[in-house]
């Protein structure tokens, strides 16, 4: 098994890289398939075709990458654990000191124990890969279409890491994957929710 980027896929494999995407996350959480294709999608290929994907960008001048999207197409083989391994080597050796993502919070009022279920397996499998959750507090980045689930933020350090605080961190994610400057009253509530001022 290799991560392969998605421009070296051929036509069938893009497909079904597209229907692992459509498959592992509700709409309210998906971008069009083709607005993926502005960061860096890689697919974790073996004999039979694409079993996983990872969505990933760099964040900005820092040496960290954000994981937007990362879903396996097959379960129960240890893929996920496997593509994790091959992605963070893979980043590490490119110079990347910091891999972020959010996760949706378990604790979100209104959720069926279907969704609380899901999400707290999903945030245990990250942390038995090494994933740390953050003590960051009303972590509430925009969404295109409106919704603003309740997110939780996650990170791994790669290869030497890096010694930044999670000052620094959670300013990093709003700036260079949402947008929002360190000014903004969103970036100032989560701060200051998380005792970060």
């Amino acid at each position: 098994m290799t991560l392969v980027e998605m421009a070296d896929l051929a036509p069938a494999d893009r497909d079904r890289l597209q229907e692992i995407y459509e498959a592992s996350f509700p709409e309210e959480l998906t971008a069009p398939f083709e607005d993926l294709l502005a960061d860096r999608l890689l697919a974790y290929v073996d004999a039979e075709g694409p079993a996983g994907l990872a969505l990933v960008r760099d964040l900005g001048p820092t040496t960290w990458t954000f994981l937007r999207y990362y879903a396996v197409g097959r379960r129960g083989r240890g893929t996920g654990s496997a593509m994790w391994a091959h992605l963070t080597a893979l980043l590490a050796q490119e110079g990347r000191t910091r891999l972020v993502w959010d996760v949706e919070d378990p604790a979100e009022e209104g959720l069926s124990a279907a969704l609380v279920e899901e999400h707290r397996r999903r945030i245990a499998f990250y942390e038995r890969l090494g994933g740390r959750l953050l003590p960051v507090r009303e972590y509430l980045p925009p969404h295109d279409d409106g919704h603003t689930p309740r997110l939780l933020l996650m990170d791994t350090l790669l290869g030497d890491g890096d010694g930044a605080g999670l000052r620094e961190v959670v300013e990093g994610v709003y700036r260079w994957r949402y947008g929002l400057g360190p000014d903004d009253p969103v970036v100032h509530r989560t701060l200051r929710a998380s005792n970060l001022y």
